[in-house]
């Protein structure tokens, strides 16, 4: 590094330790003389290595799915009950958050391919924000699933992500913990075609990870031996009744104990679906088990996803 650019480096840490209170720079002081950001550097350049396997993923599948992230044979049609009842195909746009990170959707936006707005009345300046929406497990939320909401050692456990569509979450798992197995249900046959592919051309251990094309509903010993069941939004692909109904067997068959992973709130979700009544005393929220790890990881991370364990 030259001199110059070591000169850079100290002026973007002065410009963060201006704005930090003595007690604050303290505690970094004792963090730097303590040698343990060492530690953490060398576990950042793992999550990056790790981060880059998802990303040559993610550019293999964008040359197998359109622009849009969805696929024709998929049925996919906003909900009409819940926190995202007001969505509709006029003013929402699907960029599937697997394959284009924030820094690649504005590149999108600056070229033209994405539009961040729309006219609600043609040829006004009445224009509207376009809601962003993504069927998939964005690279970062996998990280902080498995770097920090769940136990590190996983080595003995089963992770299950329902309607694993793209595999998303099956990768993250694979690359960001030691999880035993890992198993995606997928109704949708050419999705699950994608993820074989996937498995196959990156020669993950196949004895680790797998796929099954099958409806949640005909999977309840897949469901019962899980210790961890990710789910990421469903009320695009389902209607309200078959939403409800999915709950109900995930009450009657996910075992004491088990982690449950959802992209929202399971307040909103069963609030949406008129049934917090009938379930909100299944489950319980849970602090998070790496801690130790939170340094990785901004406040915007807590918003993506929710921990809960079943009682």
């Amino acid at each position: 590094m030259s001199e110059e650019s070591i000169i850079n480096v100290k002026y973007r840490l002065i410009e963060i330790f201006s704005a930090l209170n003595i007690e604050e720079l303290d505690q970094i002081e004792k963090w730097i003389s303590s040698h343990s950001f060492k530690k953490d550097l060398e576990t950042k350049k793992s999550l990056i290595r790790s981060e880059k396997c998802l990303k040559n993923i993610g550019k293999t599948i964008k040359k197998l799915i359109p622009f849009e992230g969805e696929l024709d044979s998929e049925n996919i049609t906003p909900p009409t009950v819940g926190d995202q009842a007001d969505v509709t195909t006029k003013n929402s746009c699907h960029v599937d958050e697997f394959l284009y990170d924030d820094i690649e959707v504005d590149e999108l936006i600056r070229q033209g391919k994405l539009k961040r707005f729309y006219c609600a009345d043609c040829n006004s300046r009445n224009i509207k924000e376009v809601i962003l929406l993504s069927h998939s497990t964005s690279r970062r939320a996998s990280q902080y699933i498995f770097k920090y909401l769940l136990p590190k050692d996983l080595e003995d456990k089963q992770v299950l992500d329902v309607g694993s569509r793209l595999g998303a979450v099956l990768y993250g798992a694979y690359y960001f913990s030691n999880a035993g197995s890992i198993v995606g249900v997928e109704m949708n046959k050419e999705c699950c075609d994608i993820q074989e592919r996937i498995i196959n051309q990156y020669s993950m251990d196949v004895d680790r990870i797998r796929v099954v094309h099958a409806d949640i509903l005909e999977c309840s010993d897949i469901v019962h031996n899980s210790d961890i069941i990710i789910v990421n939004t469903l009320d695009h692909f389902l209607d309200a009744e078959k939403h409800r109904e999915i709950w109900r067997f995930f009450k009657k068959h996910i075992k004491r104990g088990s982690y449950m992973i959802t992209s929202r709130s399971m307040v909103e979700t069963l609030a949406g679906l008129g049934m917090s009544e009938e379930l909100i005393d299944w489950i319980s929220i849970c602090r998070s088990n790496q801690t130790e790890n939170e340094v990785f990881f901004s406040t915007e991370d807590n918003e993506e996803s929710f921990m809960y364990v079943v009682k």
